[in-house]
């Protein structure tokens, strides 16, 4: 009989080891390492399952101490705790620490910020105010991403941990009957607290919030209660182990089909999940299958490491990406999984073992521990302060240098009689729109209408003019729109610092906001830039229309302006296959057409983006990829554009970047890099605006 499938040796008031539990462990890490790969999508709720594991063992043992010695010595707990946990906690936040030293991590938004809150154990805090879901933050493709994004799980155990075995101390009074109801009630407060924060507070906290989350665990300890005392192997009915084989099944189920972003996870349903996780952990008491193939030396040993592989594997993921290694998504997950497992091992053999068997000399009490976590608060200083994401670290001021405002431009029209916009070139071929990757190819200046049928033949690829030469002054011109915009308006405005007696830039832009007016996105977590949409709209374009005088205006907003919303006037979510969404959506680019002409631009260009090549993390992200919406947007704009002629067109930027050779680098999938917004300028907006202006 092979080991895992052997009666467990339980005394009758102890807890012996079970490695089939350590098996369960493996499973856990495994459905999260695959969840950060972006294969699985409900792969974080391996999370959940170390929660309850975590709460069951640690309980355990605490009764198990409180039967040997009749009490609780809280100080040995915690010193358990600091001695498994830190060393290699701190061995991490110290490695992350130097290589963003070295720059591995530039762009992350608040890298310091991050790993003060990790090395306090409040990370979940800090992410639940980022105003993210979690999906989103670990999205694959989905650019610059905190190393320690994964410490909000530590965060929320050890803040149980610092409060639940003073709670034992008074549970553990009362005789074992008590004791049951005693954790069986706060199991079921934490249970009723989740759904109830999630409709108050929203979904992001019924994911990251500490009382949302302690249902998970207390279900654990009401296990470790509920079988604390009893000779397992013969006191529990065989039949018991069909609950580890439901129990399983259910965690493998909900891991491959509850969606990422949303779903009963952000709705306060983790508690009750977590009775699938008890389920497992109660079926593996009695000799089973299912015991012996979780009891199996390879699964065994990965459970073992499970911490190490927790906590070493999303640094690596980040640092080892698609970019950095150019490796396709199968062999870049084995060199991950390997880089991970190779730290993990030596983590373990070399640090965390030796410190738990009391090998090494240094003892991590709490002035041991103290030190440490000074120590890599202090090295933080080195980490870089940058907070600014990557796609927005010029425009802002290196706009104001290159398009200053001025009192008029009455007097400084622009000259170039030669310019003439050059002929375009129609391809031959037709295709399928839904099988496109980027949008509906169009001419910039484009007064047509597009179909919207499925099938349509493609329209001509924009022909790049030659840039305008003789001007009189440059050409003055203004970027508006979205965080794409901003990226987008990055590369112009780094553009004209080399093309200065062409063109000036400035950008005007505010990430997620678009120009259809009102109405609620059913998929935001919150509304809470709507009100900076409002300010960016109705005050600060017009201000700087007014006080910047451009020429032209370009317009771009990548996927805001085609996800669904709902407004007071409809029922339920409309989206632009509806005619009121896109009568919606045509009045009120119409209207900001029209507030950029009468601010005094002659010219206004709508560019239609690429669709973002980005894994979608939730429902508005599957919207955002629906080449169909795309085909819609074009149309508004077009139609749009045939009410101002000659003063109004559409350029497709994505009909020119498919026509390329390879498309510029969007390191999160959506936003360009500098690099590419300025060759993107360069080789086709820069020609295209200026022509515009002067032709």
């Amino acid at each position: 009989m092979s080991r895992g499938n052997q009666a467990t040796p339980v005394r009758a008031h102890g807890f012996a080891y079970q490695p089939a539990l350590d098996g369960v462990r493996a499973v856990a890490v495994a459905l999260v390492l695959l969840f950060h790969q972006g294969w699985l999508d409900g792969g974080y709720l391996g999370v959940s399952v170390f929660f309850t594991l975590s709460g069951y063992l640690i309980t355990s043992l605490a009764l198990g101490e409180h039967d040997r010695t009749g009490r609780l010595d809280v100080g040995a707990f915690y010193g358990r705790r600091l001695r498994r946990l830190l060393p290699a906690s701190l061995a991490c936040l110290a490695g992350i620490v130097v290589l963003a030293g070295v720059g591995l991590f530039g762009g992350v938004d608040g890298l310091r910020r991050d790993i003060w809150g990790a090395l306090a154990q409040v990370y979940n805090w800090v992410a639940l105010s980022g105003g993210q879901t979690y999906a989103e933050l670990v999205a694959a493709g989905n650019g610059p991403v905190s190393p320690v994004e994964h410490y909000w799980s530590l965060a929320i155990e050890e803040q149980f941990y610092w409060v639940w075995p003073v709670v034992l101390v008074a549970v553990l009074r009362a005789g074992r009957r008590r004791r049951v109801l005693a954790v069986a009630g706060l199991a079921a407060a934490a249970g009723v607290a989740a759904p109830l924060i999630a409709g108050v507070w929203g979904p992001d906290a019924a994911y990251w919030a500490t009382p949302a989350r302690l249902g998970e665990i207390l279900v654990g300890a009401l296990v470790a209660v509920v079988l604390h005392g009893r000779r397992r192997d013969v006191s529990l009915p065989a039949g018991i182990s069909w609950l580890a084989v439901a129990g399983l099944a259910v965690v493998v189920w909900a891991a491959v089909t509850w969606p990422s972003g949303a779903g009963p996870a952000y709705d306060g349903w983790l508690p009750v999940f977590a009775l699938a996780s008890a389920a497992l952990v109660v079926g593996l008491q009695v000799p089973s299958p299912l015991r012996q193939a979780l009891g199996a030396a390879p699964l065994v040993a990965l459970g073992a490491i499970s911490y190490g592989v927790y906590l070493y594997h999303w640094p690596v993921y980040v640092v080892l990406d698609a970019e950095r290694t150019g490796l396709a998504a199968v062999p870049l997950f084995a060199v991950r999984i390997t880089v991970t497992l190779a730290v993990a091992v030596v983590s373990y053999r070399a640090l965390e073992r030796p410190i738990r068997a009391g090998r090494l000399r240094w003892r991590p009490g709490l002035p041991a521990a103290l030190a440490g976590c000074a120590a890599i608060a202090i090295a933080v200083a080195v980490v870089p302060a940058d907070s600014t994401p990557y796609w927005m670290r010029r425009g802002a001021e290196a706009s104001a240098a290159t398009l200053a405002p001025i009192a008029s431009v009455a007097e400084l029209r622009v000259v170039e009689p030669a310019a003439t916009p050059p002929a375009t070139v129609a391809p031959t071929t037709t295709t399928t729109v839904a099988a496109m990757t980027t949008a509906v190819a169009t001419t910039a200046l484009a007064t047509t209408t597009l179909a919207t049928t499925t099938t349509t033949t493609l329209p001509p690829v924009p022909a790049v003019p030659p840039l305008p030469t003789g001007l009189s002054r440059p050409v003055r011109i203004m970027v508006v729109g979205d965080s794409t915009a901003w990226a987008t308006g990055d590369g112009m405005v780094d553009w004209a610092a080399d093309h200065a007696d062409i063109a000036r830039v400035a950008v005007q832009a505010a990430p997620g906001c678009g120009f259809i007016r009102g109405g609620l996105v059913p998929t935001d977590a919150d509304d809470s830039f709507r009100g900076a949409c409002e300010d960016f709209r109705d005050d600060r374009i017009p201000s700087s229309l007014r006080s910047l005088h451009p020429d032209v205006v370009v317009g771009m907003v990548t996927f805001r302006d085609l996800t669904d919303r709902v407004w007071d006037d409809a029922e339920g979510p409309l989206g632009p296959s509806d005619e009121r969404f896109y009568a919606r959506l045509v009045d009120d680019y119409d209207v900001a057409t029209q507030e950029f002409l009468s601010g005094g631009a002659s010219d206004v260009l709508w560019v239609l983006a690429p669709i973002p090549d980005v894994l979608p993390p939730n429902e508005g992200w599957v919207q955002a990829l629906d080449p169909a919406r795309y085909e819609r947007y074009a149309a508004a704009l077009h139609e749009v554009a045939a009410r101002h002629p000659g003063q109004a067109g559409v350029v497709d930027l994505a009909a020119w970047l498919a026509a390329q050779p390879a498309l510029p680098e969007r390191p999160d999938g959506l936003h360009w890099s500098l690099d590419a917004a300025s060759a993107i300028a360069t080789d086709f907006l820069g020609p295209i605006v200026t022509t515009a202006a002067v032709s």
